[in-house]
């Protein structure tokens, strides 16, 4: 995240995760508040953009075989089909 002189903040989701098909959790713990924004959805693809108020931004493309995902930040697998926001390491 950066910001200009303008109060304008600019976030980049260089953080990029192709996951298989199957079931998939992502833990945000913390999280208090949550916009989701429906981006585009057609039979082939689902785009949607949330914003956590924790300040971690997820962008999400759902295929029927795949998801791709982008974020503001490293996520972390936590187990089968399961990741966190936060490193379990720490």
């Amino acid at each position: 995240m950066s910001e200009n002189n303008n109060n304008v903040e600019h976030f980049n989701l260089n953080n990029e995760y192709h996951i298989g098909e199957g079931s998939i959790e992502l833990a945000t713990p913390n999280t208090e508040k949550l916009n989701v924004i429906k981006i585009n959805q057609t039979p082939e693809v689902v785009q949607t953009l949330l914003i956590y108020s924790t300040g971690f931004i997820w962008y999400r493309e759902d295929y029927a075989d795949r998801s791709i995902w982008r974020t503001n930040h490293p996520i972390y697998q936590i187990g089968d089909g399961k990741f966190s926001i936060e490193n379990p390491e720490k």
